[in-house]
C-alpha cells in the first residue's frame, strides 16, 4: 500500500475513495435529473470497470461520547454533569436499538494505456489522481464530495479493516489493532519497544479478520459474524426504474450492504456485437412460428437489440454490464435466515428477482471485496446490459447523514435511521450558526428549542433565552440546570442596571487584535450613545434641543460617580481578575439631574415611571448573576411600550456579554420571536432581533428563533423582518405546519412539494431539518429527565404532578 493504492498480488493496482452522500430522496425533480445528468456524464470518461459499495453498521457515537465526557470532565455545575450522563445514556441507547450509519465508496483500477506503462509506478500514480480529480469535480456537480484524509494509507487500510472485522471494529479501532500486533510481533521476536527497530510485518496482519469459516453452502462466518450473499438475477430487473432506485436498498436496514459491479463496453465494438446479435435472432425467427413459445422471446431480444443500438449510435450512450450483490449479516444464523427472507420479499415488491451463491461463498466473497474482482462465473449468472442512463439511475449515494461529532444529538434521520447530531458552530460546513424552530401551535417549537439550549449548555456554551411570552415555561429548566431566571417586569425583584458599564474586553481579545484597550475610544462616550438609542425607545417624539440636554445630564452623572471619559476612570482595581468596576448611577441619579434645567422637564416626567412609578424596580444596581452559562430572560410581563424597553434592556447587556470574546462559542434563543418582528410589533424592536441574525456570526455566536403564526411573522412591513431573519439563518428545523402556513413559506425556504406534504403529516416531535441544502426527516429524542424539565404538555405535566405528589407522599 503506497499514496492510498493497493497493490494487488495479481499486478493490479486499486484505488478506493469514501463518497459522502446526499439526500437525494428529498430533492426537487429537476434537481433529482441534474444529479443523474451529472453522475452519467462522469460514467462516461470513468475508468471501464468500477465497483460502487455501501456499507450500513451499527451507529457509532463514541467519538461523541468522548468529547462529552472530556467536556463534563472539566464541569463545575454537578447538575450539568448529571445531565451529561443522562444524555450519554440517551445516546447510546438510541445508538444500540436504532441507529445505523452508512458509508459509501467508489473502487477503480489503473488502466494500462500502453504496452509498457504498467510497470511505472510514477504514471500510474499520475493515471490514478487524474480518474480521481475527475470524479471529485463530477461527484460535487452532484452535491456529493469526496473525503480527503490527511494519511491516504491510513485511511484505506481502516477501511479494509472494517470490511473484514465488522464485530472487531466496535470494540478494537484500527489504531488499537495496529499497537496490539507491533506489540505481540516485537515479543514473538524477543524485541524490546523502544529500544529495537520495528521488523517489517505484512499488511494483511493488521487486517485479517480472526478467521473466516467457508465449509457451509449457503454461508460465510466471518469476525464471528455471518454473511450471505445474494445477487439480483440478469433478468430479474424491471425494464424501467426510477432515478435513484437503489436508495430503496441502501436503506433496506442494519446489516444489508450493496455492490454494483459496472463494466463499460468498446462502443465500436458494442455495436457490431448488438448488430451482428440482431441479424442472427432474425435469422432465427424467420424459421419460427408465432405460436412458438421463444418466439415472443426473440421479439423481444431483437426490440431490445435496436434499443440498445440506437442509443449507442444516436443519443450518445455507451453500454455497460452491471452485477448488482447484496451482502446480508447477522450476529446469529437465524437472525441471518430472517434478514434474508425480508430482502427477498422487498425485492419481489420492487419486480426484482434474487439468487444465492450456494456452494459459491468463497467466490461471492471475492466478488464484494473492495478490490474490482467479480468471479467469472457470478459475473455470467448476475450481468445485466444497461445504457449509460440505465447505469447513472444505478446511483448510490442517496442516504444522508447529518452526524457532526462535534455537535449536539437532536434525533434520529427517519428515512435511514442514523444519528442526527448538528454542530451549529463548525464553520467548514455551515456559513453561519442561526438557526430558524417553524412550528404550529402545539407542534413542540418551545420543548425542542429549550432542548437545544439544554444540551449546548452541558456542551459548555454560552446560552442566553430571551422571552418575550410563557417565560414561566423555561422555569423548571433553569432551575435543574443551575442556571440564572431574570424576569425583566414592573415589580420584578431582579434588576439589570440599564445605566452600568460594563468590562467587556477579554484578555483573549486583547492578545488576538493586539490592540491596547485601555487606550480605546471612550467607554463612557459607547454607553451614551447606546442610552441614546434606549430614551429614544422610551420618548419616541424626543428633540434634538432635548437629546442634547440628556447627553450634558448623562455626563454630569457619570461625573457624579467619578466616571470620565478616560477609560481608566471606569475602574476601581484594573488590575483584578476581572477587573473590579466603580460603583455606577442608576436611572434616579440621571433623573435628579434632569430635573434641574427646564429643558428637560419633560424627559423627567416620563422617566419618574421608572425612579418613582409603577416601573421603579428598574431603578437599582444590578442584583443578577451575569455571569451564569445558562441565562434565561423573561420579558412576558412586558406590554406595549414597555416590550422594546425591557427588550433593549436584555439585549443590551446580552451583546456587552457576546462582544467581550470572540472566539468562545455562545447562543442567543429567542421564543415567539413573532411577538416581537410581527405585525403587531414595533420597528426598533424587530430592528434589534435582525441585528442579532445580520451580526451574531462575527462575534462566533448563534442566533436561534422559534416561531408559530407565520402570517403574523411576515407581517410587518411586508415581511421584510421575517424574510430577513429566514435568509440570514442558515439551518432551519421545520416541524409540523397546517397546510396554508406550508404554502405560505414553501418559496421562502425553498420547499419541494415532497417536504410539504411530509411537513403537513408531522407528527408532535417529529421535523425537518434543513442544513447547507440538506433536508433531513428527524424524529426528535429526549431521555425522561430532559422530558420532565421541559415539557409543556398538559397531560404531561399531569403525569409529572401526580409522581411527585405520591413520592412526597412516601417521604412524609
Amino acid at each position: 500500500m503506497r499514496n492510498g493504492i493497493l497493490e494487488m498480488s495479481d499486478g493490479r493496482y486499486i484505488k478506493i475513495l469514501e463518497i459522502e452522500p446526499i439526500n437525494f430522496t428529498l430533492r426537487s425533480d429537476e434537481e433529482q435529473y441534474n444529479i443523474i445528468s451529472s453522475f452519467a456524464s462522469w460514467l462516461k470518461i470513468s475508468p471501464m470497470r468500477l465497483q460502487f459499495k455501501s456499507i450500513t453498521r451499527k451507529a457509532d457515537s463514541d467519538k461523541h461520547i468522548a468529547m462529552v465526557q472530556a467536556e463534563l470532565a472539566q464541569e463545575d455545575n454537578a447538575q450539568c454533569r448529571a445531565l451529561g450522563e443522562e444524555y450519554i445514556k440517551l445516546i447510546r441507547d438510541v445508538g444500540s436499538r436504532e441507529a445505523l450509519t452508512r458509508r459509501f465508496f467508489l473502487v477503480f483500477e489503473y488502466e494500462a494505456v500502453g504496452r509498457h506503462e504498467s510497470n511505472d509506478y510514477a504514471k500510474i500514480y499520475a493515471a490514478l489522481q487524474t480518474v480521481e480529480h475527475n470524479a471529485r469535480a463530477y461527484f460535487l456537480q452532484c452535491g456529493n464530495s469526496i473525503v480527503q484524509p490527511k494519511d491516504p494509507d491510513e485511511a484505506t487500510a481502516e477501511i479494509l479493516y472494517m470490511f473484514y472485522n465488522r464485530h472487531s471494529c466496535v470494540n478494537e479501532p484500527f489504531s488499537s489493532r495496529v499497537n496490539r500486533v507491533v506489540v505481540d510481533t516485537m515479543a514473538a521476536e524477543n524485541k524490546v519497544i523502544g529500544i529495537d527497530p520495528i521488523p517489517s510485518i505484512p499488511i494483511a496482519h493488521f487486517l485479517a479478520p480472526r478467521g473466516i469459516d467457508l465449509t457451509h453452502h449457503n454461508y460465510i462466518i466471518m469476525d464471528g459474524r455471518y454473511y450471505t450473499i445474494l445477487y439480483i438475477r440478469g433478468n430479474g430487473y424491471p425494464s424501467k426504474v426510477r432515478a435513484g432506485w437503489m436508495s430503496a436498498l441502501i436503506n433496506a436496514g442494519e446489516g444489508i450492504d450493496i455492490d454494483i459491479h459496472l463494466r463499460r463496453e468498446n462502443r465500436s465494438k458494442a455495436i457490431d456485437k448488438v448488430a451482428q446479435r440482431i441479424r442472427w435472432n432474425r435469422t432465427k425467427i424467420k424459421g419460427m412460428q408465432d405460436t412458438s413459445t421463444d418466439y415472443e422471446e426473440l421479439a423481444n431480444s431483437i426490440q431490445a437489440g435496436y434499443y440498445i443500438k440506437n442509443g449507442i449510435a444516436n443519443d450518445n450512450e455507451d453500454l455497460f454490464y452491471m452485477s448488482t450483490f447484496i451482502t446480508v449479516s447477522a450476529k446469529t444464523y437465524e437472525e441471518l435466515l430472517w434478514r434474508k427472507q425480508q430482502m427477498t420479499d422487498l425485492l419481489k415488491s420492487m419486480d426484482m428477482f434474487i439468487s444465492e451463491c450456494n456452494f459459491q461463498q468463497e467466490a461471492a466473497l471475492q466478488s464484494i471485496m473492495p478490490f474490482l474482482k467479480i468471479a467469472p462465473k457470478l459475473e455470467k449468472k448476475a450481468q445485466r446490459n444497461v445504457l449509460t442512463s440505465g447505469a447513472a439511475s444505478s446511483y448510490i449515494f442517496t442516504s444522508y447523514e447529518m452526524s457532526d461529532d462535534t455537535g449536539v444529538l437532536l434525533g434520529v434521520n427517519r428515512h435511514n435511521n442514523s444519528l442526527c447530531i448538528v454542530d451549529l458552530f463548525n464553520t467548514k460546513m455551515h456559513k453561519n450558526a442561526n438557526l430558524n424552530l417553524l412550528g404550529t401551535s402545539g407542534a413542540g417549537k418551545t420543548f425542542t428549542m429549550q432542548l437545544l439550549a439544554l444540551r449546548m449548555r452541558m456542551r459548555g456554551i454560552q446560552c442566553y433565552i430571551i422571552a418575550p411570552i410563557k417565560g414561566h415555561e423555561f422555569r423548571r429548566a433553569c432551575n435543574k440546570i443551575g442556571g440564572e431566571f431574570i424576569r425583566i417586569a414592573p415589580g420584578s425583584p431582579h434588576c439589570i442596571n440599564i445605566m452600568e458599564i460594563r468590562h467587556t474586553i477579554s484578555p483573549e481579545m486583547e492578545l488576538i487584535d493586539e490592540i491596547d484597550y485601555s487606550e480605546m475610544d471612550s467607554l463612557l462616550a459607547r454607553k451614551i450613545q447606546q442610552l441614546m438609542i434606549f430614551f429614544g425607545l422610551l420618548i419616541p417624539d424626543i428633540t434634538n434641543e432635548e437629546e442634547q440636554m440628556l447627553d450634558e445630564a448623562l455626563i454630569k452623572t457619570y461625573a457624579g460617580f467619578g466616571i470620565t471619559h478616560d477609560n481608566q476612570s471606569v475602574y476601581e482595581d484594573l488590575s483584578a481578575t476581572p477587573p473590579k468596576m466603580k460603583k455606577m448611577p442608576i436611572l434616579g441619579d440621571l433623573h435628579k439631574h434632569l430635573q434641574e434645567t427646564p429643558m428637560t422637564q419633560r424627559l423627567a416626567a416620563i422617566i419618574s415611571r421608572f425612579v418613582t412609578g409603577s416601573a421603579q424596580s428598574f431603578n437599582r444596581p444590578t442584583n443578577v448573576d451575569l455571569s451564569n452559562k445558562y441565562i434565561v430572560l423573561d420579558l412576558s410581563e412586558l406590554k406595549g411600550k414597555l416590550l422594546p424597553v425591557g427588550m433593549f434592556i436584555a439585549l443590551d447587556y446580552v451583546w456587552d456579554e457576546i462582544k467581550s470574546d470572540r472566539t468562545k462559542r455562545k447562543a442567543i434563543f429567542i421564543d415567539e420571536i413573532w411577538q416581537l418582528i410581527g405585525a403587531g410589533s414595533n420597528r426598533m424592536a424587530a430592528e434589534f432581533c435582525l441585528e442579532i441574525f445580520k451580526v451574531i456570526r462575527g462575534f462566533g455566536g448563534a442566533a436561534i428563533s422559534a416561531t408559530q403564526d407565520l402570517s403574523d411573522f411576515f407581517g410587518l412591513d411586508d415581511g421584510r423582518y421575517g424574510r430577513a431573519i429566514i435568509n440570514n439563518s442558515k439551518n432551519k428545523i421545520i416541524l409540523n405546519l397546517e397546510p396554508d402556513e406550508a404554502e405560505h413559506v414553501r418559496e421562502t425556504l425553498k420547499l419541494t412539494r415532497t417536504e410539504v406534504r411530509a411537513i403537513t403529516q408531522f407528527e408532535r416531535g417529529e421535523a425537518l431539518i434543513s442544513s447547507n441544502n440538506n433536508k433531513v426527516p428527524v424524529v426528535i429524542k429526549a431521555s425522561k429527565i430532559e422530558k420532565e424539565m421541559i415539557t409543556t404538555d398538559r397531560a404531561e405535566l399531569e403525569t409529572l404532578l401526580h409522581e411527585r405528589q405520591q413520592n412526597q407522599t412516601h417521604t412524609e
